[in-house]
């Protein structure tokens, strides 16, 4: 992603769009903005995970020429970034690419002002949408101001009070989560790994603090790269964002047998 941004940004350079400060170093204060969401931004992508991406520039970077076309010239180079990473060649792709969770997605641009998003935060954003951002990080592009980005929304993502309706949007995704997905007893043929599953910082944190023994921590731990190790052989299959497991014996059995198991019965 990062050669693909440098190429783009060096680009727009060449062609008199940006006056890039160190064009040695393109991203360096280009002003383009690129959040990993989700798995990106949590470090977890599996074998076929597809990469979720929030864009947002700020106008006032020292590479940007004019702040009035900048929203024009950053949602370019960022549909052209998508189609570099996800376009299917002889050689394959690089990432299926998501842009939906930036604000309002059916009526913004592919690439947001950092003001008009901090606005759109503060006084619009969902429950959903803050719990979206705990996981973001910059992974490409400027990422100072990815950086700086982040810690002005700092606010918005750790509320400092719950009210009382807040506490009840939660519950209901966490209802509308259970309704989708299904939490009931899990069954092996044709369970969804995915679900219901934290990760090892987590992990660690609540044992620092207490909350769960070290045995405890070192137990969910092991599971839990076991489970990823799973997910990965799952999407090896058929190179298919899945996450599960084949609901027949013969699916069951290769699964077990690409883990390193003797056959399903282990």
């Amino acid at each position: 992603t990062n050669a693909a941004v440098d190429f783009l940004l060096l680009d727009a350079h060449r062609q008199g769009k940006l006056k890039l400060p160190k064009p040695a170093m393109p991203a360096k204060d280009s002003g383009w903005i690129l959040l990993g969401m989700g798995k990106l931004g949590a470090h977890e992508l599996n074998f076929s995970s597809d990469i979720d991406l929030v864009v947002f520039f700020d106008p006032e970077a020292p590479a940007v020429i004019d702040p009035l076309d900048a929203t024009e010239l950053f949602s370019r180079l960022t549909r052209r970034l998508v189609r570099i990473l996800q376009d299917r060649t002889e050689h394959g792709y690089v990432f299926r690419t998501d842009l939906r969770l930036r604000p309002d997605p059916g009526s913004t641009p592919l690439a947001i002002p950092v003001e008009a998003a901090l606005r759109y935060y503060e006084a619009r954003g969902q429950n959903w949408e803050r719990a979206a951002m705990i996981k973001a990080r910059p992974v490409a592009g400027d990422l100072a101001a990815g950086a700086a980005f982040l810690k002005e929304l700092q606010p918005y993502v750790w509320r400092k009070y719950m009210d009382y309706a807040a506490i009840a949007d939660v519950h209901s995704i966490k209802r509308q989560i259970h309704a989708h997905k299904g939490h009931g007893e899990i069954a092996v043929k044709g369970h969804n790994v995915k679900l219901g599953r934290e990760t090892v910082p987590m992990l660690g944190a609540l044992a620092a603090r207490g909350w769960i023994t070290a045995d405890a921590r070192d137990a969910l731990t092991q599971q839990y790269w076991f489970l990823r190790r799973v997910e990965h052989a799952i999407q090896m299959v058929a190179d298919e964002q899945t996450h599960i497991l084949p609901d027949s014996d013969e699916g069951l059995e290769r699964i077990a047998l690409m883990l390193g198991f003797a056959g399903e019965a282990d």
